[in-house]
C-alpha cells in the first residue's frame, strides 16, 4: 500500500511509472481505444495486492469464526487493567489480532482502489499531455526549419553573422532532440500504463479521457472540511487501529505479567498515540497545501484566459495584415503557435487541477506535507 500511495503523491503529472504488484501478463489488448472506467477496472482486476487482500479477509473471517468469547476478570489493583490467565490472554490477543487484521484489510482494499483511480488519472494525463506537447513541438520545429532556411540566405548576403546562424542551427538541433526525448517519454508512459492494466508493453491505443474543468466550491470553511476529512481518512483509520492494539496490549495483562513488561507495553501505547497525533497534523498540513495549490491553479487559469483572448485578437490582426501584405506567412505561423502554446497551458492546467481535486477529495492518497 505504501508503494501505491507513493505513486500518486506527486501532482506534476509527469510521473513515468507506477509501482503496482501485477501478475504475469499473458493477455494481449485487442482494443483500439481505452477509456478511464475500463482502465480502472482492468487495473483492479490485474492488481495482485487486491487478490491477496481478499484472500486475507476470507482467512481472517474463517479463523475468527472458529474462536468463541469468554469472561474476563477485572483486577482490584488497577481498575483500568483487565487481568486474565496467560492462556486466556493469548486467546484474547488472537481475537484482537484477527479483528484488527480484518479491519485493516478492508481499509487497505479501499485505499488501493482509490490509488488505482489516481494512478490511471496520472497515466492518462501523462500520455495525453505528452502527445499534445509532441504535436506542438513538431509545429515549432517546422517553423524553426523555415527560420533557419531564411537565416542561411541572410548569412550568405551578409545580413546575419555566422555566430547567429550557428546559434540558430544549434537551437534547431536541440528542438529535434526534444522531439526524440518526448517520443520516448510517451513510450515509457504507455509501458507504465500497460503494466498497470496488465497488458503487453508494446500495446498502443487511443486514450478516451474527457476531463472537464470544475473549479473548487465549498459550502464550509477549510477548517471544517479538514476536520471532516480527518475523521474519515482511511490512512488515519489504520493508525487508529494501531493505537487501539497498543492500548489493548497495555491494558490486558496476565497474572504473570511483570512490571517491566507492563511498562514496555504502556510506553508502546503512548508512542502509538503520539504517532497518530503526528500523522493527523501532517495530514492536516497536506490538505491545506492542496487547498492552496488548487487556488493557485484556478488563479493561473484566469490569467491564461486573459492571455488566450489577447492571443486570439493578435492572430486576427495578423491575418488581416497578411491579406494586405504587411506581414509574411511566418508571422502568421508564429501567431498561431503562440495561441497553440496557450491552449497547451490550458490543457495542463485542466489535468493538474483534476488530479489535485481527486486527491483533495480522497485524502488517503494525499501525501504528507513537506
Amino acid at each position: 500500500m505504501k508503494r501505491l500511495i507513493s505513486a500518486v503523491l506527486s501532482f506534476s503529472i509527469l510521473i513515468s511509472s507506477v509501482a503496482f504488484g501485477a501478475e504475469q501478463k499473458e493477455k494481449e489488448l485487442d482494443i483500439k481505444t481505452l477509456d478511464f472506467d475500463t482502465a480502472v477496472q482492468m487495473a483492479i482486476d490485474n492488481d495482485s495486492s487486491l487478490k491477496k487482500i481478499a484472500d486475507q479477509i476470507d482467512l481472517t473471517l474463517e479463523t475468527r469464526d472458529d474462536l468463541f468469547d469468554g469472561g474476563v476478570y477485572p483486577t482490584t489493583r488497577d481498575p483500568s487493567l483487565v487481568v486474565v490467565s496467560a492462556q486466556r490472554l493469548a486467546y484474547l490477543s488472537t481475537i484482537n489480532s484477527l479483528d484488527s487484521s480484518y479491519r485493516i484489510s478492508k481499509i487497505t482494499d479501499e485505499v488501493t482502489r482509490i490509488g488505482v483511480q489516481a494512478a490511471i488519472k496520472n497515466s492518462f494525463s501523462t500520455i495525453l499531455l505528452n502527445q499534445s506537447r509532441l504535436e506542438l513541438l513538431q509545429k515549432n520545429y517546422n517553423l524553426q526549419k523555415q527560420l533557419l532556411s531564411q537565416a542561411k540566405i541572410k548569412n550568405q548576403v551578409g545580413m546575419m553573422s555566422k555566430k547567429d546562424l550557428q546559434d540558430l542551427e544549434r537551437q534547431t538541433q536541440q528542438m529535434l532532440e526534444q522531439i526524440r526525448q518526448l517520443k520516448m517519454n510517451i513510450d515509457n508512459a504507455y509501458i507504465a500504463l500497460n503494466d498497470l492494466i496488465g497488458t503487453s508493453a508494446e500495446d498502443r491505443y487511443e486514450i478516451i479521457y474527457d476531463v472537464q474543468y470544475t473549479p473548487l466550491t465549498m459550502d464550509m470553511t477549510i477548517d471544517t472540511y479538514i476536520s471532516r476529512k480527518l475523521s474519515i481518512d482511511q490512512s488515519l483509520q489504520m493508525q487508529q487501529i494501531a493505537v487501539q492494539n497498543a492500548e489493548f496490549s497495555a491494558k490486558t495483562v496476565s497474572l504473570g505479567t511483570t512490571s517491566s513488561d507492563y511498562k514496555k507495553t504502556d510506553l508502546e501505547a503512548t508512542n502509538a498515540a503520539r504517532d497518530y497525533k503526528t500523522a493527523k497534523e501532517e495530514k492536516e498540513k497536506s490538505i491545506r497545501q492542496a487547498y492552496i495549490q488548487l487556488q493557485q491553479l484556478e488563479s493561473a487559469r484566469k490569467n491564461l484566459e486573459t492571455d488566450l483572448e489577447k492571443a486570439k485578437s493578435d492572430l486576427e490582426k495578423v491575418k488581416v495584415n497578411l491579406q494586405v501584405g504587411n506581414v509574411t506567412q511566418i508571422t502568421l505561423d508564429q501567431a498561431e503557435l503562440a495561441l497553440d502554446n496557450l491552449e497547451q497551458s490550458f490543457l495542463e492546467n485542466t489535468f493538474n487541477h483534476d488530479l489535485l481535486m481527486f486527491t483533495f477529495d480522497n485524502t488517503c492518497v494525499l501525501g504528507s506535507a513537506s
